[in-house]
């Protein structure tokens, strides 16, 4: 098969909406959570900086905050025990999205593929609508059929 040369100028948005639309056809239509696990998960990394470039909060930053709050322990400090603990919330809820990316010394894991794809679609498709205020036709359709139910 011969290439043809297609070019394209995308934003960040352009790319983060076709990865999160795409992670949800593969997550609804395949069931192929880990690849909608691994997409959803780039275009919320590509989301969240969209929001903290605008001085905004994104969905992971909130989640940390409310971890923080819950342990007792203020957000407003810059001090390395609160920096620890944001990093080790991040490490946390990010762990099952990076372990379907990186390498793995360990030789298997096992864990609720959809239900950690939903999580991160989810905290994809909030920044989404935080920079935008819309959502995409994909968007709707996870949302009547994962997030509703």
């Amino acid at each position: 098969m011969k290439l043809e040369i297609i070019t394209e100028t995308l934003t960040n948005l352009d790319i983060a909406e076709r990865q999160l639309d795409r992670s949800i056809q593969l997550f609804l239509d395949e069931k192929d959570f880990i690849s909608s696990l691994t997409l959803a998960g780039a275009a919320e990394e590509i989301l969240g900086k969209i929001l903290n470039k605008k001085d905004e909060s994104n969905s992971l930053s909130e989640l940390i905050e409310i971890c923080l709050q819950l342990n007792g322990i203020s957000n407003d400090s810059s001090t390395l025990e609160v920096k620890k603990a944001k990093k080790g919330i991040a490490n946390m809820l990010n762990f099952y999205k990076n372990k379907a990316k990186h390498y793995n010394d360990t030789e298997s894991l096992t864990f609720s593929v959809d239900f950690f794809a939903a999580e991160i679609i989810e905290r994809a498709m909030d920044n989404y609508w935080k920079h935008t205020k819309k959502d995409t036709y994909q968007m709707k359709r996870f949302k009547n059929k994962i997030l509703s139910t």
